[in-house]
């Protein structure tokens, strides 16, 4: 990965993006004795569930990582979405680069959940390369999208059967432009994510 690749991409708001949809209703807990489904991968060394405790501004990258991606990023901002907690970095120097990382962990379905609830209505879905031999996929549904366009992706990355964390990351105009692709530069952060939530296990 390229130093300071992501200072090409750009998310306006986060997780509320146009093309950053949130996969479906977080299922109860009863749903979790039949994961994987849907098609989704078995998550081969499972992570444990500590590894997604707390913020992701707390842990799911260091100040140099961050820096990596975003030069000049203003303070993380904290939130809670429908599947877990989230944070958002955007950049302070005007460049409009930014994305957002969720762990995803009130659904009990992992990386099955959007199998099952993006996947059979996204304009554009990848199975992505594993990211160290964890599932991974990206996707964007946005309304009008054609399955061409890169703009918009969210990348999900499986650390259990049960458990998942996601990127939500925009290109801005020149990074679109110049053919760069959201789904590609997403999988770069969530690499860099798993780093330390594997330094958490």
């Amino acid at each position: 990965m390229a130093t300071g690749t992501l200072l090409l991409a750009a998310c306006d708001g986060g997780r509320t993006t146009p093309g950053t949809p949130t996969p479906g209703t977080p299922a109860t807990s009863s749903s979790a004795a039949g994961v994987p489904h849907s098609g989704a991968p078995a998550v081969q060394n499972p992570l444990p569930a500590k590894v997604l405790d707390g913020s992701p501004c707390e842990s799911a990258l260091t100040p140099e990582q961050i820096k990596t991606f975003i030069s000049e990023p203003k303070p993380a901002d904290p939130s809670t979405d429908a599947l877990g907690p989230a944070c958002d970095w955007s950049s302070a120097s005007g460049s409009g680069a930014g994305f957002s990382i969720s762990y995803q962990t009130k659904s009990d379905q992992g990386i099955s959940l959007p199998y099952q609830s993006v996947k059979p209505k996204t304009a554009r879905w990848l199975e992505l390369d594993p990211i160290d031999g964890y599932p991974a996929i990206g996707y964007a549904n946005n309304v009008g999208v054609s399955k061409d366009d890169k703009k918009f992706c969210v990348v999900v990355v499986g650390v259990s059967d049960q458990l998942a964390y996601s990127v939500s990351l925009g290109l801005g105009d020149k990074a679109y432009r110049e053919g760069k692709d959201s789904c590609e530069l997403g999988r770069d952060v969530a690499a860099e994510v798993l780093k330390n939530l594997k330094g958490r296990a």
